[in-house]
């Protein structure tokens, strides 16, 4: 549909890191594959001291919406907000109306909280959409697209070749995710998250080695001295890369484990969710945040038949 010489479209904006990013590119496909016209815009992550774009690495195939397709959204949102606080709603559609201006379909709806809301699968078809979509039920449909689109497009590295091999030669292998790093040393952000404890990792552990024969873990991390100091678990490989590590090869490193011992990150969800052995075994915290309210809208990120612990 076209307005005054706008092409109709929802664009969903990108924030975070690589997990994040592909939460809020998994809804912007499943939209598309609804009859969508989408795009993603990644214009925010320039602002970000810790994550870039990181998509790209990946065979995806939705557009990246252009600074005037953006800026139509931000300035109708802000003309509508400024008249609707000074007329009634009535009007407001008459003088957007009379100025020819298309303000009033244009909309930017933002994510109210974590749980699955299947209002945001049926939007109007002109919206900037903001929102983590932290659950698989925004995009489960799709599962098999995903999984051909969060494919590395560019030549592995040395490390993940070898790690590949390694990983695939291990019959019963499980990944271990500990995430630290900003959610440890930033006070905003482990007020938000906080972080699982050697407890956590030694309960999920242990839980592993009761239902899996001979289990090997493979250990992610962005503080593995931590986790060599922290972590007494029999059978662990640290990934430790002696190049850059690099966010898409850890998430493909991950999904070819047999099993998975998450965090309560995004980028671990990921590697969990990827993994293609129908009899995986997912152990997540039963703690998803330590914040109380979000705590309480979490029951919707885990995926079907996780084990918390």
């Amino acid at each position: 549909v076209q307005y005054f010489g706008y092409i109709s479209m929802v664009i969903i904006k990108l924030t975070g890191g690589l997990g994040s990013q592909m939460s809020q590119y998994a809804y912007a496909k499943a939209l598309a594959t609804r009859g969508y016209e989408v795009k993603i815009d990644p214009s925010q992550l320039k602002f970000y001291k810790l994550h870039d774009f990181e998509l790209f690495r990946y065979n995806i195939d939705l557009k990246l919406s252009t600074k005037k397709e953006n800026d139509r959204f931000q300035k109708s949102n802000f003309i509508t907000n400024i008249l609707n606080n000074c007329f009634t709603d009535h009007i407001v559609k008459r003088i957007l109306n009379k100025a020819r201006i298309n303000t009033y379909t244009s909309q930017v709806i933002k994510e109210k909280n974590h749980l699955f809301n299947k209002a945001f699968m049926e939007v109007n078809e002109d919206s900037y959409i903001i929102g983590d979509f932290k659950s698989e039920r925004y995009f489960k449909d799709i599962r098999n697209i995903l999984l051909e689109q969060f494919t590395i497009k560019n030549k592995p590295s040395n490390y993940l070749r070898e790690m590949e091999l390694k990983i695939i030669r291990s019959n019963n292998s499980c990944f271990i995710h500990v995430r630290r790093g900003d959610f440890a040393r930033n006070k905003k952000v482990f007020k938000v998250h906080g972080v699982c404890g050697a407890d956590y990792y030694q309960s999920a552990a242990e839980y592993m080695h009761s239902h899996v024969k001979d289990v090997e873990f493979f250990v992610f991390s962005n503080d593995l001295d931590w986790c060599k100091q922290n972590l007494n678990i029999e059978n662990s490989t640290f990934m430790e890369n002696k190049d850059r590590r690099s966010p898409h090869e850890d998430i493909r490193l991950m999904s070819l484990c047999q099993h998975s011992i998450i965090d309560h990150s995004a980028f671990c969800w990921w590697g969990a969710w990827l993994n293609q052995n129908e009899d995986k075994i997912v152990v997540a915290p039963t703690r998803w945040f330590s914040n109380e309210q979000f705590q309480k809208e979490s029951e919707d990120i885990y995926c079907e038949h996780w084990v918390k612990k």
